[in-house]
């Protein structure tokens, strides 16, 4: 193909990648005051994964103000960082736990009103997670942002890809070449903030950040077409530093195939073993612990990041009977299509948001998960037997350790109290009533957050950890603020919002003074 060049274009502020964390820093900049800010995205429409977010996390806001729930930034910064081990940013860290509230009082003067603050998983955790009034958060969001950078002058350029950023001799970054369909673009910018989102669909960079790791039984909910890490390549060209990768694991999960089976797997009663019929962890994490992701990582270090969920009838049929809400991850599989992330730029085209149904409608699966289940055995991902041998051939593991687990496991449920894992006894049920349920479940992740190094300025910092002048990144292309796993639920859209919201000031800054 022969590329045409076209004219240079100059701007004051470079913004690559049009979704929540993009759209945020060209807002913040345009109305700090900056007069020329032009956002490229090379997909059809903006938004990209920030369309599908349910909610964001956020402390002391004005929503939990209004809500009467009183939650204190500093307790929830001590607890990330204990949690991560003091690994991320403390200054970064620090900054978005203090700003998280500002950022959802400066959307809600845009008009994103959040009227709803849940504990998205855990039974009385705390409740950070915020949901915007009119539909799926994410969207409201966006809808809001694009449409402030439209009163504010910013020019947005779909399907316009950044290929390269342009440096002058001393380093700093100056510009960015594009390209157009078959034009290249020669943008000229006083600074660039790189929001180009995740590396979850590079094959070549999942190799290099999960060196020798088999992802072929993970599903990467966002490996979507955007997500390639062209930022952090762009930026390591001209000698920008890479950093970890945190990765937000979802297991265990059923989908892509089921949903309402996929419910079943994170349930609290059942017990979860791997390929050698082992129990691994409390399986009670998804309801009893404000981080339930834990239990995913523990998954993905079993063989084959795969587990088996096992029930029997007593407890299929008690789950029946009870109908008990335990989290909101269960009230997923009221959502047939919720495993999906939506690129449309259709804003109609959503899927319903499983956190604002009814307790009734969020159990009401329940009352057909057996023709799911018969689905899933005919498929061959559940197997319904009468003996525990057979569920052991089916997984493929010694049937009398898989035997010796369960008789340990129903000793544990008899005494209450689980000398293994220390799982929560009301969620000790025994394994006893034929037939057996055993339910392959796999790891997952739904997206891979980092690679790209900052300082708590948002500044890309050099090999030599020194800023480089002129260029600024925000949303999941930061690696830096987690540790290797995630933080609290609406974590990756809090720090989003919030590192665009200070990218674009910081930026915006820095030209003023250039000026």
């Amino acid at each position: 193909m022969v590329i045409k060049k076209n004219p240079e274009l100059t701007v004051d502020i470079c913004v690559i990648g049009g979704a929540g964390a993009g759209l945020t820093a060209a807002a913040r900049a345009a109305e700090s005051g900056v007069k020329k800010v032009v956002v490229l995205d090379k997909m059809k429409s903006m938004g990209g994964c920030t369309r599908g977010a349910m909610g964001l996390f956020s402390v002391e806001s004005p929503a939990q103000k209004r809500l009467g729930i009183h939650c204190a930034a500093d307790d929830c910064y001590k607890f990330h960082m204990d949690m991560s081990n003091w690994y991320p940013d403390a200054k970064l860290v620090r900054n978005w736990m203090c700003e998280t509230g500002n950022v959802i009082g400066w959307l809600e003067e845009k008009g994103c009103y959040f009227d709803q603050v849940i504990n998205f998983v855990g039974i009385g955790m705390k409740r950070f997670y915020h949901q915007a009034r009119g539909g799926r958060t994410g969207l409201r969001i966006v809808q809001t942002l694009l449409k402030t950078c439209q009163e504010k002058g910013v020019e947005l350029r779909t399907e316009t890809r950044a290929t390269k950023l342009l440096t002058n001799s001393k380093g700093a970054v100056v510009g960015v070449l594009a390209a157009h369909g078959n034009e290249e673009l020669k943008i000229l910018a006083k600074c660039v903030i790189i929001a180009s989102g995740s590396i979850s669909s590079n094959k070549a960079l999942l190799a290099r950040f999960y060196p020798g790791q088999d992802l072929s039984n993970v599903r990467i909910m966002a490996c979507m077409p955007h997500n390639t890490g062209d930022g952090l390549l762009m930026a390591e060209e001209i000698g920008a530093a890479s950093t970890h990768i945190s990765t937000l694991f979802i297991g265990p999960h059923n989908h892509p195939y089921n949903e309402r089976t996929g419910a079943l797997v994170r349930r609290p009663n059942l017990i979860n073993v791997n390929r050698n019929g082992e129990r691994f962890g409390d399986e009670a994490m998804y309801v009893d612990r404000e981080w339930s992701w834990m239990f995913s990582m523990a998954l993905d270090r079993q063989p084959d990041k795969v587990c088996y969920s096992l029930i029997d009838e007593s407890i299929l049929r008690f789950y029946q009977e009870e109908k008990k809400f335990y989290t909101s991850t269960d009230g997923m599989a009221s959502v047939k299509s919720f495993g999906s992330r939506t690129q449309s730029s259709d804003d109609k085209a959503e899927t319903k948001d499983p956190h604002r149904l009814s307790e009734a409608e969020l159990t009401a699966w329940l009352d057909t998960v057996d023709e799911d289940i018969h689905e899933e055995e005919a498929a061959g991902r559940l197997k319904i037997a009468n003996t525990l041998d057979e569920i052991a051939r089916w997984i493929g593991c010694d049937p009398e350790t898989l035997k010796t687990t369960v008789a340990e496991y129903n000793t544990y449920c008899q005494n209450k109290y689980d000398a293994d894992f220390l799982k929560d006894p009301q969620f000790l049920l025994p394994l006893t009533t034929p037939p057996y349920y055993a339910i392959r479940a796999y790891s997952g992740i739904d997206t891979c957050i980092g690679g790209l190094r900052t300082n708590h300025r948002l500044e890309v910092l050099n090999k030599n950890l020194y800023p480089i002048k002129g260029l600024y990144a925000a949303g999941v292309v930061i690696g830096n603020w987690l540790g290797l796993g995630y933080s609290f639920m609406g974590s990756n859209m809090s720090f989003t919002t919030y590192s665009g919201y200070a990218a674009g000031k910081n930026a915006a800054e820095f030209v003023s003074k250039k000026a």
